[in-house]
């Protein structure tokens, strides 16, 4: 996928959901001004390549993971009893949580959008250092790797970074009502247009 191909998709989950375009953009540009310094160049994520990675969705239940290389997706991360390598979330996780992940050598994707900008205020002064994702236009050292949620924002990283191979743990696109299961259909659709699922 392409940037343009990906801005579509977004037009078109923006519209579904009624979310501001606007409010996306001024997130992005909060992290940016919050961060400065601590904003990583993205080739940090290419120690994905090559390796067989295990992507951990919000659903995961202990199941045991192979694969030596873990990508955590948002909540999942309560349920998991070791440091992934890398996680991506949009901070729905506490503050405290991410700053250990951060200080134990976890790569932290952190993703900015219109509803987020609070936790942004509240997180990014505590960090050291992490990468930055948006899911309008990129600048700067804030990335754009598409996908709409934590989970299928981070298989593509997976995806785009050069994973041998993609396996997927806690992915279950049905299990949600509203607006969530409405989510999981997207990324759900982002992911078979990638051809991951």
């Amino acid at each position: 996928m392409e940037l343009s191909d990906w801005l579509k998709i977004y037009e078109e989950i923006v519209k579904d959901f009624g979310f501001s375009k606007e409010d996306d953009e001024r997130a992005a540009k909060l992290i940016h001004e919050l961060a400065r310094d601590k904003l990583l160049d993205s080739s940090v994520l290419e120690v994905i390549r090559g390796r067989d990675v295990a992507v951990v969705g919000g659903v995961y239940e202990g199941e045991e993971i192979r694969e030596d290389f873990v990508i955590s997706a948002g909540k999942s991360i309560l349920k998991l009893n070791f440091v992934p390598n890398v996680h991506v979330t949009d901070l729905e996780e506490d503050d405290e949580i991410l700053v250990k992940l951060s200080e134990e050598g976890c790569i932290l994707v952190l993703h900015a959008h219109g509803d987020n900008m609070e936790r942004i205020r509240s997180v990014v002064p505590k960090l050291q250092s992490f990468v930055a994702t948006t899911q309008t236009l990129p600048f700067d050292k804030i990335y754009n790797f598409f996908g709409f949620t934590d989970g299928d924002r981070a298989a593509l990283i997976a995806k785009r970074f050069g994973a041998r191979k993609i396996i997927l743990y806690g992915f279950d696109f049905d299990r949600a009502e509203g607006k969530k299961l409405k989510k999981l259909r997207w990324a759900r659709k982002i992911l078979e247009m990638e051809g991951i699922i």
